[in-house]
């Protein structure tokens, strides 16, 4: 597609995948690469893995010195991993090339974001790397778990000055119903409302459409439709919460998809509530572990998150680009 410095950015051709992939895993021990060059290659052979977001870079002779993969997801979302490069005088913008030219395209088909989540193994060029080629670092994400046998206690403010005073009468809480077609108007109204001034990833604000954010969630793991929740304070119906519940895939544990609270509801101890009813949901479905993850500038949800019993399990490094969608 794009030419640098006399190499060629391209969407990978079917018959250079064993050499693309040898670029790379070329950090991967050799004993170990040609294993996992062959699993891939084979899944993708079943159809169980899509190689056709793979790029390359190729040089006039016909050798490939770079490679990135990209993964179409739901919602017109798409993965983002760094691009990898032989050592050489040109390896930064050819870097830099590989980025754009896969962003280009998925903008191109109608995608409307581009997500990178670097682990501290990625090492700092391969965040330079997805700067340069237009995926600035966001933010971090921390991601955080709890077991859900473990009780959630009353906070002293649930239960109201006087600690002898039972949790029902002290604090208002939820009245909870699950996702079915005859509430889905009330439900995406109330999920619109929840990103009003949301702290958690502003920069997607006005970046997709409900139905598109609604799409990437269903896809976020096993989805269920009735382990999706609306919370509803009683006598405030602007006073709600979203809960969006999935079975984490390949392992025995739910995931916090999505939790968000209208303005009305917020700043008034409420997030608690919602803690306690998804440890419950969890919790009678078996899930030993509820895990979630959270924007770390959202100060005030990971304080939430840690005074409810989570803890850290991972953290990773977010780089975004917002695309404009075909021309």
């Amino acid at each position: 597609m794009g030419g640098i410095l006399g190499a060629r950015v391209m969407p990978c051709p079917a018959e250079l995948r064993p050499a693309a992939l040898e670029v790379l895993y070329r950090r991967m021990p050799a004993s170990l690469r040609g294993h996992l060059i062959a699993e891939v290659l084979a899944d993708a052979q079943a159809g169980d893995l899509d190689l056709s977001g793979l790029w390359v870079v190729r040089i006039r002779s016909g050798r490939i010195v770079g490679a990135m993969m990209t993964q179409a997801l739901a919602g017109k979302v798409a993965a983002v991993w760094p691009p990898e490069v032989r050592p050489s005088w040109r390896r930064a913008p050819l870097a830099a090339a590989l980025v754009k030219a896969a962003l280009e395209s998925l903008s191109d088909r109608g995608y409307r974001l581009a997500q990178a989540a670097l682990d501290e193994s990625a090492g700092p060029q391969a965040a330079r790397d997805l700067a340069r080629g237009g995926m600035p670092h966001i933010t971090e994400l921390l991601y955080l778990e709890r077991k859900t046998a473990a009780p959630l206690p009353w906070s002293e403010s649930e239960r109201g000055h006087d600690r002898r005073e039972a949790p029902a009468t002290a604090a208002p809480d939820f009245t909870w119903r699950p996702y079915t077609p005859a509430i889905a108007d009330e439900f995406r109204a109330a999920l619109q409302a929840t990103y009003e001034g949301s702290l958690d990833m502003p920069e997607l604000e006005g970046t997709r459409s409900l139905e598109d954010i609604l799409t990437g969630h269903q896809a976020a793991g096993l989805f269920v439709p009735a382990r999706w929740q609306l919370g509803i304070l009683p006598g405030e119906p602007d006073s709600g919460a979203v809960l969006l519940l999935n079975e984490a895939p390949g392992r025995e544990a739910w995931e916090v998809i999505y939790l968000g609270l209208t303005p009305a509801a917020r700043g008034r101890g409420l997030g608690r509530a919602v803690i306690r009813h998804a440890l419950a949901l969890a919790g009678r479905a078996g899930a030993p572990v509820l895990e979630l993850a959270v924007d770390l500038r959202n100060t005030p949800a990971v304080r939430l998150y840690r005074q409810t019993g989570f803890t850290p399990r991972d953290r990773r490094s977010v780089h975004l680009a917002v695309l404009r969608g075909p021309a």
